[in-house]
């Protein structure tokens, strides 16, 4: 693809609430206490000394670290007066101070989302407007968790095809507003945050690289969110349900390296080329499962749901722009950085990008 446009990352950033919910925070609800049963929990801790001691917070602690890596998440509350959309704009002006730009630039705006305030007006109608550029053109992308992945591989089509030169990719989810927390094993993964990248046309080679792959295949079970005047009794509106399981961490890490790997392929690439891997940061057990089955050398897979929860698919821009700055250690110039993400539905996508600075 050096010889034809493609999509550079020209800046990127990111937004996550101040109000932190750490895992004893979380035990201290009503509802969580209830539905979490201690003891079989207690039974099932690996190498926790005196376990059989600790107070039920400890316990309910340790689980949440060992069976999804969390120790807290983000929280946008009620009191904030905020918005998934006010999070993009916030992720979108920092992308754009990165790249030098202003929002005047922008020819096009893409947001993944499943959790805006507003259905209509579409979120990236408000976003413009709140970024100071109220009649730029856009639409939202719902690929769940690979949503932001989906919108890169947009972006960079709508660039390739002279659509537009300055596109804004923008993911936030506010997934603790539609989170059951009756159900302790949904409620304990998912926190909130929004991240964002400008793309821009490049023809020096640095981009993305190749025609990345995106695939579905259909399952509702494992994550479901019932749509807007589809209520029942038994399914109240909104209520993010997930299920989990060996099998269901198993088709992750499978199918996360997978796609990464057709994004290789397709970028003439290899892993031996690979020097940051960018995955969904749905569970630490799949991202650490990850690392082990395409078999990088350590530090080369990024984790941070330990700080954050899952994001949905904010976790992939959230962590890419952590990268960028540096807060994962000093990137080589140029760096290859592989994106890629699984959603409920399922939907997965893989980007190969390489990185100039």
């Amino acid at each position: 693809m050096t010889s034809l446009t493609t999509a550079r990352i020209a800046g990127s950033g990111h937004y996550v609430p101040d109000t932190r919910l750490d895992n004893f925070e979380l035990f201290a609800l009503d509802s969580i206490r209830e539905d979490f049963d201690v003891e079989r929990a207690r039974a099932a801790l690996r190498g926790v000394e005196n376990a059989e001691s600790l107070s039920a917070a400890d316990v309910f602690d340790q689980w949440a670290r060992q069976v999804t890596g969390i120790r807290e998440r983000r929280i946008l509350t009620p009191e904030s007066g905020l918005t998934t959309e006010d999070m993009c704009a916030q992720a979108s002006l920092r992308a754009l101070e990165a790249a030098e730009m202003e929002p005047g630039d922008l020819d096009l705006i893409l947001v993944a989302s499943l959790t805006e305030n507003d259905t209509v007006p579409n979120p990236a109608c408000t976003i413009a407007s709140l970024i100071g550029v109220p009649r730029l053109g856009g639409y939202t992308i719902n690929a769940a968790c690979a949503g932001f992945v989906y919108g890169v591989i947009t972006g960079w089509a709508s660039i390739r095809a002279g659509l537009a030169r300055n596109v804004l990719v923008v993911s936030g989810d506010a997934l603790t507003r539609i989170v059951d927390y009756t159900d302790v094993t949904t409620a304990v993964v998912f926190g909130d945050g929004a991240g964002a990248v400008v793309l821009q046309p490049s023809e020096n080679g640095d981009g993305v690289l190749g025609i990345p792959p995106f695939s579905g295949e259909f399952a509702r079970a494992p994550l479901y969110l019932v749509g807007q005047g589809w209520e029942t009794e038994e399914e109240p509106v909104p209520a993010l349900r997930m299920l989990g399981g060996p099998r269901i961490l198993r088709n992750a890490i499978v199918a996360m390296a997978e796609l990464a790997d057709r994004a290789l392929k397709a970028a003439d690439r290899s892993w031996a080329d690979v020097d940051v891997l960018i995955p969904h940061q749905a569970n630490l057990r799949i991202t650490k499962g990850l690392e082990k089955h395409v078999d990088l050398p350590n530090g080369r897979v990024i984790h941070n749901i330990e700080r954050y929860g899952n994001m949905s698919a904010s976790t992939v821009p959230i962590t890419l722009d952590e990268v960028l700055r540096g807060v994962h250690g000093e990137l080589p110039n140029p760096a290859l950085i592989v994106l890629t993400a699984i959603g409920g539905g399922y939907t997965t996508s893989a980007v190969a990008i390489e990185v100039r600075r």
